[in-house]
Order: C-alpha cells, then sequence, then structure tokens
C-alpha cells in the first residue's frame, strides 16, 4: 500500500510538471522535533530540523483545473532525524532496560505538489498554502548509541562496542541501520509575498532497522541465550518542525498570478 501511494504520487507530480511554465527559486530553514516512530519502545524526541533550497514551477496558462493555484516544488535538504528509545526487557522476571538513541542526518529530495489560495483582502500577496508529496533521503553520517542497563545487577549492564560498565559507546549509525529512506511529507503554512511560514511533517516509510539484526546476535553471544527475543530498537523516522522560507526576487522568472 505505501508503494502505490508513493507511486500514484509520483506519477501525478509527474504529468504536471510537463505542462510547467514559469519557474521561482527559494531556500527554508526549519527546526522542530524528530522521533523514532514505534508502537513498542518508550519513546522520546530530539531536535530535527531542515535547510535548503527548492525550486517551483506554476501551471498559470496550463488548462487544468486551479491552473493559478497549483505548483510543483523540487528541493535538496540537509535534514537531521533520530530519537531516543527505552525498551523494558523481562526474561525470567529479571527486569532489563534498553537504552538507545538516533542521531542522524540525511540530503534529501522532496518532489512536492503545492496549491496556493490568496486569502481575498484588500493588500495583494497573503496566501494559504498546502504541499504534499514524497521525498527520497540518502543517510550522510550520524551517531547511534545502545546499550542494556540490569538496575537489580549493574555489573551486567553493557553496551555492544566494548561492554564496558555503564559506557554508551558512539558507533557510525549507517553501519547499524538503513541508510535510505522514502518519506512523505505534507505541509501547511500562511506566505505572504516573498515571505513563507509553514508547519511541515515529514514520516519515512522504511524501517530504521535492518531485518538483519546485527546487535540481536551480539546479545546472543553474549548472553549465551540463544532464546532472547530482543531486536534493535527500531520503528521509522519521524519528523515535525516549523519552518521559515523566502523566495529570491528573480522578477522576470516569477509570477504568481501577475501580482507581484
Amino acid at each position: 500500500m505505501k508503494r502505490i501511494i508513493l507511486t500514484a504520487a509520483l506519477l501525478l507530480i509527474a504529468s504536471l510538471s510537463l505542462q510547467a511554465q514559469w519557474a521561482r527559486y527559494g531556500f527554508r530553514v526549519g527546526a522542530g522535533a524528530s522521533h523514532i516512530f514505534d508502537d513498542i519502545s518508550s519513546v522520546s524526541p530530539v531536535f530535527g530540523g531542515a535547510a535548503g533550497i527548492f525550486v517551483d514551477y506554476g501551471f498559470e496558462n496550463a488548462k487544468i483545473a486551479w491552473n493559478t493555484n497549483l505548483y510543483l516544488q523540487f528541493g535538496v535538504n540537509f535534514r537531521r532525524s533520530g530519537g531516543n528509545l527505552q525498551e523494558l526487557i523481562n526474561e525470567d522476571n529479571n527486569l532489563t532496560i534498553r537504552e538507545s538513541y538516533y542521531h542522524t542526518y540525511y540530503a534529501q529530495i522532496p518532489i512536492l505538489l503545492g496549491f496556493k489560495y490568496e486569502i481575498p483582502v484588500k493588500r495583494a500577496g497573503h496566501y494559504i498554502n498546502f504541499m504534499f508529496g514524497p521525498a527520497f533521503s540518502a543517510g550522510l553520517f550520524g551517531t547511534y548509541r545502545n546499550r542494556i542497563v540490569s538496575p537489580y545487577n549493574p555489573h551486567a549492564n553493557a553496551n555492544y562496542d566494548n561492554f564496558s560498565i555503564n559506557d554508551y559507546a558512539p558507533r557510525k549509525a549507517f553501519s547499524y541501520i538503513r541508510r535510505f529512506d522514502a518519506d512523505a511529507i505534507v505541509a501547511l503554512g500562511y506566505h505572504y509575498r516573498q515571505f513563507m511560514l509553514d508547519f511541515i511533517f515529514d514520516f519515512g516509510f522504511v524501517p530504521i532497522a535492518p531485518e538483519d539484526d546485527a546487535l540481536h546476535i551480539i546479545e546472543q553471544q553474549v548472553t549465551g541465550d540463544e532464546k532472547m527475543d530482543v531486536t534493535v530498537p527500531g520503528g521509522n523516522n519521524m519528523t515535525y518542525m516549523l519552518s521559515f522560507g523566502y523566495y529570491i526576487p528573480i522578477h522576470e522568472k516569477a509570477r504568481y498570478r501577475g501580482r507581484r
């Protein structure tokens, strides 16, 4: 179902892009919260955000409905994601806690379909803006830390790098989690002339933990318990942020209904 949605969005955007008439360029920066969407572990967010450049293509002369409202946006973003996870493990009435966090950085290419509605007020240039579409992300670098804590047996506390007591040793994140992600982005905001303020929601469809769970194998080797059913804390990237953007005033290439 996820693949069908992404494919349908791409086909719609590709068909509209053939009818684009004008281009407008800009940049945006955003900040907010990012966490790992997971229905088993308890999760707390980390600082998330993105910065990037984009180009809008308009359809003012196209023979389609809402041709003055629709536009297509392509961009390149540098994005920060991650999350803190905590999972309680009860094996034979021995309580242990798995603590993990991800701090990861991605290069992202969003392909969005936008719809702008001009607010009917005396002064022109006020818009309500809506965007949605897919994005494709490639992991650049990041940190992944993970350890087991035994409240009633502190000497059993170990992380998976050097097995030292109560220690978080950082690892290169993309040696343990998937490097590539396919996202769905939804944004709603207010635009005034060259200025943009948008609330952006970004959800990654690809689970970050690979099926081949290297940490699970290590844990079995350390404990000697081949029956332990404990996997790498995983889930999906989810980020929500407030974004500020600005259109570069290249007037000969930018037109919104001829009023700017």
